[in-house]
């Protein structure tokens, strides 16, 4: 699966408030993108992990339809900031207050957070579209950003803003999916810094403070790692129960206690008795844990410690984890299904051209496999004892793109890490660097990805020296560089720098002859055996399959999951696809080819045996001699595609001739 984590909101404003949220402490580590549920959700079958903002069953169910079955789905849990909430304080116990949102689920999700917060001084009650203030007077009402029902001008209103996504959640995802240990203690650092710099604005009273320890502690049971902060009189103001089984497992009431009643205090001394320890390795109760202490800040003012400790076994475990994960090759040519024609001559040209050390360029639509192909090309090479190192182009800003590909240096910007780090031109020394929908990246990476390949260095982001650099390219894109490169869109020189040695990836409707194979393979890998119709082979062999082996899986899974009866049949197929295939069962050549010279743009087509677009067609002296111009082609290839003549990809990737349109050129007598 893709290292992708996507949120599904209900609202826009929450969805890009959650989205910035989630960004800044998983990126760059993972790809995070988002989705409004009245929106259409593309295919998330490649997603690690789906994250919902409410509990609402149509979120959950827009996430299982797009989503892999295997797919985490959770719900956030999510807090007030209690700066924002210092106003309810102050309403007088037992006060009816509204809470407003956009629908009753979600409304009642907000008073819970506001109970678990222990602000139950009061008595809320769900408000939101289609309620009214006919029955009842409030004097008070909370929102959450902006009014989901018409407010009285009377009222006053608590606007408690969108909620935060609670630290935990962040911690435990990001360890799944590769966050640094380094960005983990950093968040819980912060977050520890506001809840103090929070406890002296709310210590108002003791109840409040009350309140505010409580949140805290609740947070810190979440982190599994012991976690133990002190103010500067080393008195512990927090410690959560994993701390306390291993240091003080007998002791109660600790909060409020000094450290040193903790026994094995002398290794944490260092870090609560002085600035700048460094990371200590240490043994406790027969276990080695990494110690690590960061001073508490108020701007200049000291606040008091806060020390982590992180079990060896598990760095060593996710270390490992990550290194499978990242740099090693998991597929070979034997994982590459089918007999067909076209797929047997890629496969053989990628071989040969494996055991070169020249550029290769993957071509091919969306879902063909062209990572695949990578992955075995890396263990087929001379180089597959070495690491095998992927990215994918398009799913990073430039900074963040150009950061990880080519490294930088210490204070190279806010946030880089101490010491700075290595690129992964670096990290594939000795083996083979895998850049997956290459033409999506921007002018400026162009150039210096450009240098790469032609001086084989790179150059730090922040640095002036110059590193060499030892690694086998292998690029792959949907789109059609020729063509990009006419536009202007991507630079003439590092196009033929790239592809040095092209492969074409074959589409499935050029090798249907597989997909009896596709799908039982499929198949068995989830251990279960289904018999098809003949109708609904028949189907599949006419169907253009525009999501490639990907639309297919999708397809065998929804029919598998549907289907009661030991033979699937076309009644157990997806609804989209049977009404595609009789649309075009319904139309009839003659209603498209208005003219004998529209067969002109299918035999060219048909001639060319690969992706054209308008641009080029337009361009053909065949075309251009009979008057075709670029803009009468779009209008027909559009045509042409709504009967299944021609297929038409996205994001400029061209258009193809269908077999349809093949059996059309062959009865018109043209081939």
């Amino acid at each position: 699966m893709e290292n992708t984590i996507v949120v599904i909101a209900k609202g826009l404003d929450t969805l890009e408030f959650l989205l910035k949220e989630l960004r800044a402490y998983f990126e760059p580590y993972c790809r995070v993108v988002g989705y409004a549920s009245h929106a259409t959700i593309p295919d998330l079958s490649n997603v690690s992990h789906i994250f919902l903002t409410t509990k609402l069953p149509e979120l959950y169910t827009a996430a299982r339809k797009v989503g892999a079955p295997e797919a985490a789905i959770t719900v956030l849990n999510r807090f007030f900031e209690l700066r924002k909430m210092k106003a309810l304080m102050q309403i007088p116990p037992g006060t009816t207050v509204p809470v407003m949102n956009n629908t009753p689920v979600s409304a009642q999700e907000v008073i819970q957070n506001l109970l678990e917060a222990n602000v139950d001084h009061l008595h809320y009650i769900p408000f939101y579209p289609g309620s009214t203030f006919d029955v009842l007077q409030f004097k008070y009402v909370i929102i959450m950003g902006n009014s989901d029902v018409p407010l009285p001008s009377d009222v006053e209103v608590i606007d408690l803003g969108f909620r935060k996504i609670n630290i935990h959640d962040l911690i435990d995802v990001g360890r799944k999916v590769g966050v640094p240990i380094e960005r983990e203690r950093e968040y819980l650092s912060a977050f520890i810094v506001e809840m103090s710099e929070l406890a002296k604005m709310l210590g108002t009273s003791y109840a409040e403070v009350q309140k505010l320890n409580s949140q805290l502690q609740s947070t810190f049971q979440a982190v599994k790692d012991p976690v133990i902060a002190c103010n500067e009189q080393g008195v512990i103001t927090f410690i959560n129960d994993v701390a306390v089984e291993l240091f003080c497992p007998h002791e109660s009431a600790i909060v409020g206690r000094p450290y040193t009643l903790l026994k094995e205090h002398g290794l944490l001394e260092p870090f609560f008795e002085q600035v700048d320890q460094e990371d200590m390795l240490v043994t406790i109760e027969q276990k080695q844990f990494i110690l690590s202490g960061q001073i508490i800040r108020r701007k200049y003012e000291p606040l008091g410690f806060v020390c982590t400790l992180k079990d060896v076994t598990e760095i060593q475990r996710l270390r490992t984890q990550l290194a499978l994960r990242g740099h090693t090759a998991t597929y070979s040519f034997s994982d590459i299904k089918g007999e067909s024609q076209p797929l047997k001559e890629a496969i053989e040209l990628s071989k040969k051209m494996a055991k070169n050390n020249q550029t290769i360029l993957l071509t091919g639509e969306n879902g063909t496999g062209k990572e695949l192909f990578a992955h075995a090309i890396h263990q087929h090479s001379l180089r597959k004892n070495g690491p095998f190192v992927a990215i994918n182009c398009a799913s990073l800003p430039e900074n963040l793109l150009e950061s990880e590909l080519f490294g930088y240096e210490d204070g190279a910007f806010t946030g880089a890490r101490k010491g700075g780090k290595p690129g992964l031109f670096e990290q594939a020394e000795g083996g083979t660097i895998f850049l997956d929908e290459v033409g999506d990246i921007s002018p400026a990476i162009q150039v210096k990805l450009l240098r790469v390949l032609q001086e084989k260095q790179v150059i730090r982001v922040g640095g002036t020296g110059v590193l060499a650099v030892d690694c086998r390219v292998v690029a792959a894109t949907n789109r059609n560089l020729e063509e990009a490169v006419e536009r202007g869109e991507f630079r003439e020189d590092l196009f033929y720098r790239l592809a040095v040695l092209p492969i074409h990836i074959p589409a499935l409707r050029e090798r249907v002859t597989d997909i009896p194979l596709l799908i039982e393979n499929h198949l068995m890998q989830q251990g279960i055996r289904k018999t098809w119709s003949k109708e609904v082979l028949e189907l599949f062999f006419r169907h253009d399959w525009r999501g490639n082996i990907r639309e297919l899986k999708n397809v065998v899974d929804y029919a598998v999951t549907v289907s009661e009866q030991p033979i699937i049949g076309s009644s157990d197929l997806p609804k989209r696809l049977t009404d595609r295939l009789a649309h075009k069962q319904k139309a009839t050549v003659v209603e498209t080819m208005e003219e004998e010279r529209d067969l002109d743009i299918l035999y060219c087509l048909y001639q060319a045996n690969k992706p054209l677009g308008r641009y080029q067609l337009a361009r053909l002296p065949a075309l251009r001699s009979i008057g075709w111009t670029e803009s009468a082609i779009r209008h027909k290839l559009k045509q042409l595609e709504l009967v299944g003549l021609v297929r038409s990809g996205t994001t400029r990737q061209g258009t193809t001739i269908t077999r349809a349109g093949i059996e059309t050129l062959q009865k018109g007598g043209r081939i």
